[in-house]
């Protein structure tokens, strides 16, 4: 990782503990808040892969998969956007869903790390499970929509800090000689 990508990593996770902390002010319209900045970074991810698309990977051998994932992160940014009308209960609902997935996701991620002896297998697995049961937590409590956003604010600031963390750590550098 470069130098600036560390401080783009941290920039970002000092951001991410703001927002959590504004979704923690403010927990009454903290899920609509929340739906919208998701909605936004979908949106955003989804014209940001599709750029990439058109100027790199429709030369390359399995570009095509890129444009997938560009039409199907955008339309994600869509159906988010259109969520903020409907009641809370199912904005809520959708996020556990969304947090859940990325938990199994790192999860996934992280014994696949172990196959192959990554060194740092062991703090994806642990972010992975944290996640997951921070969904959990939420569907426990989905009554509550205020206790949903105090825990999605948690793991917003736990994936923050995992991600100053990550920013700080050494990365192996291969050498070809």
């Amino acid at each position: 990782m470069s130098g600036g990508q560390r401080i783009k990593n941290v920039l970002i996770g000092i951001l991410i503990i703001l927002g959590a902390v504004i979704l923690i002010a403010f927990p009454e319209e903290g899920i609509i808040i929340t739906a919208s900045i998701l909605s936004l970074s979908l949106f955003v991810y989804g014209i940001k892969t599709l750029i990439y698309y058109i100027t790199m990977t429709r030369h390359m051998v399995g570009g095509r998969i890129m444009l997938y994932l560009a039409v199907v992160v955008l339309d994600l940014g869509m159906f988010t956007m259109m969520l903020t009308n409907i009641p809370k209960m199912y904005i809520a609902l959708y996020l556990v869903v969304v947090y859940a997935f990325s938990g199994a996701i790192d999860i996934l991620r992280a014994l696949e790390a172990r196959k192959y002896q990554a060194p740092s297998w062991r703090f994806s697995l642990i972010s992975g499970i944290i996640n997951v049961v921070i969904a959990i937590l939420c569907i426990v409590f989905i009554g509550s929509t205020n206790m949903i956003v105090y825990l999605y604010s948690a793991g917003l600031i736990y994936s923050a800090i995992a991600r100053i963390i990550t920013a700080f750590r050494k990365t192996a550098i291969v050498y070809i000689q």
